[in-house]
């Protein structure tokens, strides 16, 4: 029945969520969206108060160990296949963080704090904002700032992609079920192919993180690893 149907991509029933893998990693639309990699999700000094429910182990060794390594490996990779790399970051342009709606702008203004308990903001030109420097953008990569977790409700993301015809989207970063997670529902809603590296992504918490990536498996995106990946990209091309 679905062949009546007009698609952008290819359908096959034994590839991830029926869809055939060549129309997953077309190249020609395919984009890296690292999302909110920054210094206060990477840095103890920022992320130490609130990381693992105070499990640091899992946290910065998953950090360190694994998340920031794989998304570097798929970085670079990519941007040596001329695929597009898009990052997000979560940061205010204003002093008063006032493009910030709602709670967000309560929380952002005067809940984060370092370990040494002082309030830090998110401002775009603060140290905490920043990309963290293992994976920082390189001129021909694209830098979208965002108010608010999802990417597509408080950036003009749809606007960049639509215009560089990037319709499948591999998703990295963190919080696996915060920014990440908003960020894949959204995409999805909008017609976008998610992808989403379960080892490049990262959670206060593993049970976060794994409950996160039921959810999304379950209904929005093809989920899998970096080994994975680079696998069934290789075999493609």
């Amino acid at each position: 029945m679905l062949e009546k149907y007009a698609f952008d991509y290819k359908l096959n029933k034994r590839h991830p969520r029926g869809i055939d893998l060549g129309s997953w990693l077309d190249r020609e639309k395919l984009a890296v969206v690292v999302i909110d990699m920054q210094n206060y999700i990477t840095k103890k000094k920022y992320s130490g108060k609130w990381s693992s429910g105070g499990q640091d182990n899992y946290y910065y060794n998953r950090i360190n160990n694994k998340v920031l390594p794989n998304v570097k490996k798929i970085i670079n990779y990519f941007r040596n296949e001329n695929v597009k790399i898009v990052y997000t970051r979560i940061a205010s342009t204003n002093t008063k963080l006032l493009d910030v709606a709602g709670i967000g702008r309560k929380v952002l203004y005067n809940e984060l704090e370092d370990i040494e308990g002082h309030i830090y903001h998110l401002n775009s030109k603060e140290y905490a904002s920043r990309v963290d420097n293992e994976i920082m953008p390189k001129e021909g990569d694209i830098v979208v700032l965002k108010s608010s977790s999802g990417a597509f409700c408080s950036s003009n993301i749809d606007l960049i992609l639509k215009a560089n015809n990037i319709s499948r989207l591999i998703f990295v970063g963190g919080m696996t079920d915060a920014c990440v997670s908003s960020s894949v529902r959204q995409a999805y809603d909008r017609g976008y192919l998610p992808i989403v590296i379960e080892d490049g992504c990262i959670a206060a918490t593993e049970d976060d993180h794994l409950s996160a990536l039921k959810s999304i498996k379950k209904y929005y995106a093809w989920v899998t690893t970096t080994k994975d990946l680079f696998l069934k990209y290789k075999n493609i091309y």
